[in-house]
């Protein structure tokens, strides 16, 4: 049997390695290890290449993604048309609903999500999201959560 540990560098399923254990957006928590959206508590209906979709815009933290990024992260190894993509878009605009405005569109260059992030970490510290999409295959490394001050008066572990 693996470990957590074992798993965090594993590409296909990176959210192993995430010390926290859910980001939030306005009225939206993405529950990392149950690959789920909520939005005011009840959870969304999303796919799964939306859901990861939606994990790379996270990731960007507001820096354009191109397209061709996005097809790469989302369908790697799998030759896709830029359809395919606009389609996943648009489903995951459809399940933000109201927040839809927080993917906005760079026409012929790719989506930047505009929304203010914040992870919530096991130890219910709340911390802001800064991450580096060009650090490695790990959504937000453990390195990078120990580098951030905490706000709300936790002693800072992970």
């Amino acid at each position: 049997m693996q470990t957590p540990a074992s798993l965090a560098g594993r590409v296909d399923r990176p959210t192993s390695a995430i010390p926290a254990t859910a980001l939030e957006f306005g009225r939206f928590r993405v529950l990392l290890r149950q690959r789920q959206l909520l939005a005011d508590g009840v959870p969304v209906e999303l796919g799964t290449r939306a859901f990861d979709l939606l994990l790379a815009l996270l990731e960007s933290d507001g820096q354009l993604i191109t397209k061709e990024e996005l097809i790469g992260r989302v369908w790697p190894d799998v030759v896709i048309s830029e359809e395919n993509l606009k389609v996943q878009v648009s489903i995951l605009r459809k399940a933000l609903g109201g927040g839809r405005d927080l993917i906005r569109t760079e026409f012929g260059r790719g989506y930047r999500f505009t929304g203010m992030l914040r992870s919530i970490a096991p130890d219910s510290c709340q911390r802001p999201v800064r991450a580096n999409p060009r650090s490695g295959p790990a959504l937000f490394p453990q390195a990078f959560w120990r580098s951030l001050p905490c706000r709300s008066g936790c002693s800072g572990r992970q």
